[in-house]
């Protein structure tokens, strides 16, 4: 079958290629080997893509999609003698054939345009391009490797707008043109690659037939990426400029060479108070009565005509002008006129800069007057009755006042430094870092100290100058200082007197109250057994009626003696108090208790490690203690063995020691309140008489301290005393 169609194309002399479907080179007769460089021998295991595609830039795919979708599928390029051949595919069977057609290089402007160029069907879909699009594209683009390719309907064109270039060619009937962002290439930056943008500008333009008829549509790409990165380079310090001149710090105005205001800056706005509808796109300044006043339209002339810069501080009276500025002050402003070349207009403009002075002319004149008058300031300190210094800020002497000198006890000239001569300056100190500190400071500092080798109390006030010194007023605080002390002593001793005596009216509204609450009872008792007595004829009821008198004044006068105790106790505020040992007191009242300790089994554990000492009255806390381990005896279980645990630790600047028993405790609900009170008792027990807790209590408190407990009924009871460390 091969045979017979290469027959065929000889018996023409037609030059014919044979492929198979998948684009393979079968056979080809001696033309179309000479017009392809196809070497001798075997043409099998060739491609079509490697024959041809290569050398064009159309490949397999494309060329068999034009096939396939019902168009001319050609594809032409110059022969090694320079002849040019259209090669068309044909589909025969199960094969295709490339016939060659040598032509008069009709195509030889299209393939040597200095510019890409690419013919489309009207559908969409490639014809044919010359080499430098192949270029353009790249091997691998879609046109090339993708059967059926239709730019019309590539998403990529779409949205860079290019397929919309074809579009509006097919409806308008007339030539397209638009810059576009086409891709991107990779730049070897070092070691690094960088992706930089290639722009085009594409033209789309239809072809006509003798019917006017759109036939074809053709795409020209024209590199424009060093014209498109300069122009946005241009348009970036244009930008920039702006930005610069409309951040500037001073004002910034542009007259063109008729003096028409061309421009002005947001800075020169704000400070002329520019006047909402002012005429600024108007304003001229060559007739503009206000700048003729101060000749600005001299100035800008003179800087067109003789090209040169001038520069000038002028005093401005807005308040002559009204018009457009409501500025209505005068100020002092440095003008600097300078001409520039239009690029475009080739005109010279001119560009004044405008920066206020006021300040500056105001500081001049006040550092003037300020040195005009320095010599009579240091006659009016020398008088006054402080001492004052100007100082540098490395302490160096600018001027020092005769009440300075005498205060510093030394003779010190300008020039010299007061850290070098002034002794008490020599040696590191609290008050050499706050002065030192100060004279490097920003803001004014003030400070008081004492010398001690004078016995002086001195008030320091140090202030930093606009010219980068300091000025130092001392005063000398001595008398105010001891006379604070005195009143200060006076009232902390007045004050304690106070808290004294509010204790001591506390102490006998609680005495009064107590007294009258416990002394009832027995005082009615006895008055009722006196009448009785009084009353009783038989004298064996007489007598039992005196004996029960006897047992209601023994009680009464334990009573009245607790009552003194406790007062004594409240009293004593004053008590002497010393370092004491938890432990060591401990061991000392459990020797005392030592029978009540063996004969009850009561075990007794410490752990005082974190906090083992205490400033406290020795006499109080031995009673603490010991009322502490009578109670556990007193209140035990009878079923346990009774323990009781002490520990201690330090907390917010307390100490805190608690004692925890196993013994019987106390319903807190009911009996919480009065737990601490005079003479409670809560158990059936024939010892307890309710005064040791009472009087836990008064010595604790007495020394500013506080008490408190945790307890249930069968589960024991845990105090907690709080004491002052100080």
């Amino acid at each position: 079958m091969n045979d017979a169609i290469i027959n065929k194309a000889l018996a023409s002399f037609v030059p014919a290629l044979l492929l198979d479907l998948n684009g393979n080179l079968l056979s080809a007769n001696d033309r179309a080997r000479g017009l392809v460089q196809l070497p001798g021998g075997n043409a099998g295991k060739v491609h079509y893509d490697h024959l041809i595609g290569e050398r064009t830039g159309i490949y397999w795919g494309a060329l068999l999609a034009s096939l396939q979708n019902g168009f001319k599928a050609c594809v032409e390029f110059a022969g090694p003698g320079g002849q040019w051949t259209v090669w068309q595919l044909l589909s025969q069977d199960e094969y295709y054939v490339l016939l060659g057609q040598e032509t008069a290089q009709p195509d030889k402007l299209f393939n040597h345009l200095p510019l890409g160029i690419q013919q489309f069907s009207v559908d969409g879909f490639p014809v044919k391009s010359n080499p430098l699009q192949r270029e353009i594209w790249g091997p691998h683009h879609p046109i090339f490797i993708q059967p059926g390719y239709n730019i019309l309907r590539d998403p990529v064109y779409r949205q860079i707008g290019l397929s919309q270039l074809f579009e509006e060619a097919l409806a308008t009937g007339r030539a397209v043109k638009k810059e576009l962002l086409l891709r991107y290439q990779e730049l070897a930056v070092g070691e690094a690659i960088r992706l930089s943008p290639c722009y085009y500008e594409a033209t789309v333009f239809p072809a006509f037939n003798q019917q006017k008829e759109i036939t074809e549509l053709y795409l020209l790409l024209q590199e424009v990426t060093a014209q498109k990165l300069k122009l946005m380079s241009l348009e970036k310090s244009e930008r920039l400029l702006d930005s610069v001149v409309e951040h500037l710090p001073i004002g910034y105005a542009q007259f063109d060479h008729h003096g028409f205001l061309r421009r002005i800056n947001q800075y020169q706005r704000e400070f002329l108070q520019v006047v909402p509808g002012g005429e600024l796109d108007t304003y001229n300044v060559m007739s503009d009565p206000f700048a003729r006043l101060y000749g600005f339209n001299e100035m800008i002339m003179t800087v067109i005509s003789e090209n040169r810069m001038i520069r000038k501080e002028i005093e401005v009276d807005f308040s002559l002008e009204t018009t457009y500025t409501g500025l209505s002050q005068a100020r002092w402003l440095d003008f600097t006129f300078f001409p520039l070349l239009d690029p475009i207009e080739r005109k010279t403009i001119v560009v004044v800069l405008i920066n206020d002075i006021t300040d500056r002319k105001l500081e001049h004149y006040m550092r003037t007057e300020l040195q005009r008058n320095t010599e009579q300031l240091h006659l009016f300190f020398d008088a006054v009755d402080m001492g004052y210094a100007t100082l540098e800020r490395d302490g160096r002497v600018n001027f020092m006042n005769r009440k300075a000198a005498q205060m510093a006890g030394v003779e010190i000239q300008p020039g010299c430094n007061i850290f070098d001569i002034v002794p008490e300056f020599r040696t590191p100190s609290p008050f050499l870092d706050r002065l030192a500190k100060a004279m490097k400071s920003t803001v004014s500092a003030s400070f008081s100290s004492y010398f001690y080798k004078t016995d002086k109390w001195y008030d320091f006030l140090v202030t930093p100058m606009r010219d980068n010194t300091v000025s130092v007023f001392i005063r000398d605080i001595t008398g105010s200082r001891k006379l604070q002390k005195e009143l200060h002593r006076a009232n902390s001793q007045l004050s304690k007197l106070n808290r004294n005596l509010l204790n001591q009216n506390q102490q006998l509204e609680d005495f009064a109250h107590i007294t009258s609450h416990n002394l009832r009872a027995p005082i009615a008792n006895l008055k009722a057994l006196m009448q009785l007595h009084n009353h009783s004829d038989e004298e064996e009821e007489k007598i039992e009626y005196l004996g029960m008198l006897e047992s209601v004044i023994n009680k009464t006068d334990e009573t009245l003696n607790d009552l003194v105790n406790v007062v004594q106790i409240r009293k004593e505020t004053n008590i002497q108090q010393e370092p004491l040992s938890i432990e060591s007191r401990l061991q000392y009242v459990s020797q005392v208790l030592m029978l009540e300790i063996s004969q009850s089994g009561l075990r007794i554990s410490t752990d005082l490690q974190d906090a083992p000492l205490i400033r406290f009255p020795r006499i109080y806390l031995d009673s603490i203690l010991q009322n502490l381990i009578t109670n556990a005896i007193r209140y035990r279980m009878p079923d346990k063995m009774p323990t009781l645990h002490f520990s201690s630790r330090k907390d917010n600047g307390m100490i805190t020691l608690t004692a925890e028993d196993n013994g019987q405790g106390i319903d807190m609900h009911r009996f919480g309140s009065k737990l601490f009170g005079f003479r409670k008792t809560f158990h059936k027990n024939a010892d307890a008489r309710g005064i040791g807790l009472f009087i836990t209590k008064t010595q604790v408190e007495a020394m500013g301290g506080s008490i408190s407990a945790e307890s249930a009924p069968g589960r024991g009871t845990k105090f907690i005393i709080t004491f002052k460390t100080e």
